[in-house]
């Protein structure tokens, strides 16, 4: 797999962010097993044991689990505050995903005031990642996209974030959950569509946080 170099960089969480804060540094993707899901099960081909043909298309089941960490920044990608609105939350995950194995993802969100209070939506991953995409030969991804996730040798998958749902269990942990649509890829993924829940948790004191994405995807 290709490694990516990025530089190491403060990550801040806003209490109400969907965030994490660390540092990220040169990294190889690593296994991380979904609770009660086996490898079989995580890289199996079919849905439902069966292959539903659409044409020349099949629909398959879609999982996938990464360990994230993301960065607050404004639009120049300079750190700002956790107060500051409107602050973007770009980030790197590790873990494995369907159909693909060990993997990346690379995602970018932001914060801002809507109808219900602060919330979060999706913010074009190019902003910030457009040339460790491009390394990866992943380009001309459109400004909907808001996530992808990439096995490093070509293959891919985008996702358009639709929906974004945060709520505090403790000092500790805020659960979030959001709905995703799949409009693309590269590879063996290009022309994919589908949909998918992410949920996931973070610690709003030291910004760990994971996330899963299950759903289904048509290729």
């Amino acid at each position: 797999m290709k490694k990516l170099l990025l530089k190491p960089k403060l990550l801040i969480v806003a209490a109400s962010m969907i965030a994490f804060a660390s540092c990220v540094s040169e990294t190889e993707p690593i296994l991380v097993e979904e609770e009660n899901t086996s490898l079989e099960i995580l890289n199996s081909e079919t849905s439902g044991g069966e292959n539903l043909r659409k044409g020349d298309r099949v629909e398959r089941a879609y999982f996938e689990r990464f360990s994230n960490q993301l960065r607050q920044v404004d639009a120049n990608d300079v750190p700002v505050s956790p107060q500051t609105i409107p602050a973007f939350f770009p980030g790197v995950g590790v873990g494995n995903s369907t159909h693909m194995g060990k993997a990346m993802t690379f995602l970018n969100q932001v914060s801002q005031l809507g109808e219900n209070g602060l919330e979060t939506v999706g913010a074009p991953v190019t902003q910030f990642f457009s040339d460790e995409l491009s390394d990866l030969g992943i380009t001309e991804i459109p400004d909907i996209v808001s996530s992808v996730t990439t096995d490093g040798k070509g293959n891919s998958v985008w996702f358009k974030n639709i929906n974004n749902v945060v709520t505090p269990e403790s000092e500790t942990k805020f659960n979030f959950q959001a709905e995703v649509e799949i409009v693309g890829g590269t590879g063996k993924f290009e022309g994919a569509t589908g949909e998918g829940t992410v949920v996931g948790f973070f610690d709003p004191t030291n910004g760990s946080g994971e996330s899963t994405i299950r759903g289904e995807i048509k290729y």
